[in-house]
């Protein structure tokens, strides 16, 4: 299950500005992101993990992915360029981004 997973499963925290998100912090982000992310995929929660990807839940197509991405967007009141919406092909990279752009605002 996707709580037991430390910080360093999940994304890049070791270095850098992201270090500042304590273990609750990013263990909260990602939770929300999975829910956000089982809602629009129809799959169950504990179906979801870090390397979740288009290639393993398979309701993530194009649509869903636009879906996610505008929830994403409305939940932490951000904006991701087209670059970034491409890279957001796991949950991993999905908390990953998220906390980044969160740390912009």
């Amino acid at each position: 299950m996707m709580g037991n997973r430390s910080r360093l499963e999940l994304g890049p925290l070791e270095q850098g500005p992201l270090e500042r998100f304590d273990q609750d912090d990013w263990r909260a982000l990602t939770d929300r992101v999975r829910q956000i992310a089982a809602d629009i995929f129809a799959v169950p929660l504990d179906g979801l993990t870090a390397e979740s990807s288009p290639e393993s839940i398979a309701s993530w197509d194009s649509l869903n992915h636009l879906s996610l991405v505008l929830a994403l967007e409305q939940e932490w009141s951000i904006q991701f360029s087209p670059e970034e919406m491409e890279e957001l092909l796991s949950i991993a990279k999905i908390v990953s981004v998220v906390a980044e752009k969160s740390l912009e605002r």
